[in-house]
Order: structure tokens, then C-alpha cells, then sequence
């Protein structure tokens, strides 16, 4: 379901802005990139909570897992869909526990529907993000460093420093393009037709919009305490742009996914925070069951019409 597909490449979005600098005045310049350009060094754990908010549907995200300066993550958590069944007049809840993971050049996810583990590649063509928010090497840094055109900083006391952070949308686009159309390469000629899609869109929308973090540091050691972010804009004009393209005949789209995506991008609304685990937690462990049982499969598809008919205008 390309609804899904948008949640989880805006997720990657922000994970490459949680790691980014830039070019704004010298003195909050110099502050940012201190913390920025620092090696990443050993596995980073993190909390993320991503919440997609509507009219008619509700569906939120939440994960701990852990990021290694190699672009290797790993997460666990569940996702929730609270949506209105217009024609019953009911209220509806679906919840799916979750597993995913890097795996080569994609995104595995492995999620329980129906008492049945099922995976589902999600992020072909996106792992760069991973490298390019785990990387240690400078010039890679440096090159998303040029991409953000304002920085403000703000002492908020208890040893934190807050950063509001506003990425120029036109030169983000660039950068992501290069480094997935890179990644995209090293794909099979059948996923990357439909990650070159995404990527497409995902550079429409991101020149159209001026991606804006909120990024609280640890003062004295430079660590992310917290990444706030609106993504609303971002993900409403990849809807537009496949909007726009199903108008002109570029895709095909039915009419319940036009409906989708004009509600999407008119009326929906996407938040994310991203909180670092402060404490030495357990690492995130997938079971072996799950990874050698799991059927591949589109984890998504028993509630695809429910949830397109809750999203219409």
C-alpha cells in the first residue's frame, strides 16, 4: 500500500536530518558542526514515535532500537491504526507488534497480522540515509552540512543546547538524489524501478518544502538527547506529486488511492520524535523464529481498503 510506503521513507528523511549541519550564522555554525562532524562511535539506542493524525484516521508508531556507525539498525516496536469505518459509523483499532532491520540494500520489516509473523522489504534504494546519519567520514558529512540554510541555537538549561534547524528543500533534493540513484543501482532490475519511483517523489516533495528539526544536544559530551520534527509538509507534497502525476497520465492510480492521496495532502498531518536511550539497554535482538519463519508477504493488505475508505475526503 503506497500509504505505508510514504510512512516509512519520511522516517528515513528524518533520521539523515537528526545528523545534519550547515551553513548559517558563523558563531551557531561552528556550534553545530562541533557536534555534528564528531565521529559517531560505538551502537547509538534511541525511542521514535511517529504519529499520523487526520479526520478519520489515526496511526502512530512506536520503536526502540539501536544505529551503528556502519548504517546497521535495528528496531522493535508496534504500530496502531485507530480509523472510522464510515460505512458502519464505527471506530476501529488495528495494532501490528514489529521487528525491522537493515539487511544488505533494503529495509526488512517483520510484522505479526493475523497471529502470523509476515516480512516485507520496505526501504529499497533508501539505506543511504542510514550511512549518511551513521557515517564517520567527513566529506559524506559535509555534503548534507551544505543542505541546511538556517540554523538558531538556544541554551535551555540542565546542560542541554537546542538547535532549530531548517534545511534548504531544493538542495536536499540534489543531494538525495545522487546518493540513492547510487544505491538504486546496485538493486535488481524489478526493485528498482519501484524504488526509483519513490525516490522521485520523495525529490518532488522535498524541493517544495523547507524541512525544519528541532535537535536537542547533551552540552558537554555532544550526544542527541532529542529530534522533533514536523514532516507534514514533506509528506503532503509526495502525495501532491503523485497527485499530479496520475492526472497527467504518468501513472495509473484506482479511485479509492486518488482519494487517499488528496486527503493526504490536504489533511493529514505527520510528527516525529526521536529520544536517545540514555541507559545501556539490552540490544535489540530479532527471535531466529521470526526471521527464519516469517512468510514474505504485504503486511498491509487485510486492512488496505479499510484504511483507504477511512482516508477519503
Amino acid at each position: 500500500m503506497r500509504f505505508f510506503k510514504i510512512f516509512a521513507i519520511l522516517m528515513g528523511v528524518i533520521c539523515l536530518a537528526a545528523s545534519s549541519r550547515a551553513m548559517a550564522a558563523e558563531a551557531d555554525m561552528q556550534a553545530f558542526r562541533d557536534v555534528y562532524l564528531q565521529n559517531m562511535g560505538e551502537a547509538k539506542g534511541y525511542h521514535l514515535e511517529l504519529m499520523f493524525n487526520g479526520p478519520t484516521l489515526q496511526s502512530n508508531v512506536i520503536a526502540d532500537g539501536q544505529l551503528w556507525k556502519n548504517g546497521s539498525a535495528v528496531a522493535e516496536g508496534k504500530m496502531s491504526w485507530d480509523y472510522t469505518d464510515l460505512a458502519a459509523g464505527q471506530t476501529k483499532r488495528t495494532e501490528m507488534p514489529f521487528y525491522a532491520e537493515r539487511s544488505g540494500n533494503v529495509v526488512v520489516l517483520y510484522g505479526k497480522r493475523g497471529g502470523q509473523w509476515k516480512k516485507e522489504n520496505i526501504l529499497g534504494g533508501f539505506t543511504w540515509l542510514l550511512n549518511a546519519v551513521s557515517s564517520d567520514d567527513r566529506e559524506t558529512k559535509m555534503k548534507y552540512a551544505a543542505t541546511v540554510k538556517d540554523v538558531k541555537l538556544e541554551d535551555v538549561g540542565k546542560g542541554q543546547q537546542r538547535m532549530q534547524v531548517t534545511f534548504d528543500g531544493k538542495e536536499l533534493s540534489a543531494v538525495e538524489d545522487k546518493a540513492a540513484r547510487e544505491s538504486i543501482a546496485a538493486m535488481s532490475e524489478a526493485d528498482s524501478k519501484d524504488a526509483m519511483a519513490s525516490v522521485s517523489y520523495l525529490n518532488a516533495a522535498l524541493a517544495e518544502s523547507n524541512l525544519k528539526i528541532t535537535w536537542t544536544v547533551d552540552k558537554k559530551t555532544g550526544e542527541t538527547d532529542m529530534v522533533a520534527a514536523d514532516l507534514t509538509d514533506v509528506m503532503r507534497n509526495y502525495a501532491k506529486a503523485m497527485l499530479q502525476d496520475s492526472y497527467d497520465g504518468k501513472i495509473s492510480l484506482a479511485k479509492e488511492e486518488v482519494d487517499m492521496l488528496a486527503s493526504i495532502g490536504y489533511y493529514y498531518n505527520l510528527q516525529l520524535y526521536l529520544v536517545r536511550n540514555k541507559e545501556s539497554a539490552k540490544q535489540t535482538v530479532i527471535p531466529a523464529i521470526i526471521k527464519n519463519r516469517a512468510q514474505e508477504g504485504n503486511l498491509f493488505g487485510d486492512i488496505n481498503s479499510e484504511v483507504v475508505s477511512a482516508l477519503k475526503k
